[in-house]
């Protein structure tokens, strides 16, 4: 009877023994999979513009529009960073549909910075923009001015052709993105702020969604 005891112990033990040896083996398999992970992202994380996504500069949709005399228009697009990581907002290139005339072109930052602005006004003279992470820094406003010649605008029935197209730095490296105009229904925004210039007397409300850091829009005197 003794024996078999023993016996019986024994076994359990060895069992035991067993059950803890998964144990440590799962958990040094943990720990190496987790290193090799940790090595992998140290020599092969992608940096620089691979870092970024794409596009790393949206538009979330908000704009402003200012109609002046001598059918002047100016417009303020709303843009913002998507990237994790800061990064320069070097220019930008606007395109607009035939029979408007690009008179002035900015980069201004967006918030408490810009309070000031006037899409009336003149447009600051800005070559950079730097964008951060935070809510804070991560947005800026392309304001951009056009003379219309509504019979070339009008000629064309239904004008296309816009875009924008902005460049960004990320240390010494640069790349050129295009982004989706706004619209107004299904019309893009010139054409939809060009219209209303050439088909109304007095326009009394601009395009598009309200951008707060810019003014209220109005028809200069």
């Amino acid at each position: 009877m003794v024996v078999g005891r023993r016996r019986s112990r024994t076994g359990k033990r060895r069992v035991h023994v067993r059950g803890l040896r998964s144990v440590v083996t799962g958990v040094v398999i943990v720990v190496l999979a987790g290193a090799g992970v940790a090595t992998y992202y140290a020599f092969f994380k992608p940096t620089g513009l691979a870092a970024l996504p794409d596009p790393a500069i949206v538009a979330p949709g908000g704009f402003r529009a200012s109609i002046g005399a001598n059918n002047v228009i100016t417009v303020g697009l709303e843009v913002r960073s998507a990237a994790d990581v800061p990064l320069t907002l070097l220019s930008a290139k606007v395109v607009a549909p035939a029979g408007l005339t690009s008179t002035a072109l900015a980069i201004i930052p967006a918030g408490d910075g810009n309070a000031g602005f006037a899409l009336e006004g003149d447009l600051p003279t800005t070559t950079r923009v730097d964008l951060g992470t935070d809510a804070n820094t991560r947005n800026a406003v392309i304001a951009a001015r056009f003379k219309v010649d509504c019979n070339a605008f009008l000629a064309t029935g239904a004008p296309n052709g816009e875009q924008i197209f902005v460049t960004i730095q990320v240390g010494q490296e640069q790349r050129t993105e295009e982004l989706t105009p706004p619209v107004v229904g299904d019309t893009p925004w010139l054409t939809s702020t060009a219209r209303t210039v050439c088909t109304s007397a007095l326009p009394t409300n601009s395009p598009g969604q309200p951008l707060p850091p810019l003014p209220d829009t109005s028809r200069s005197p």
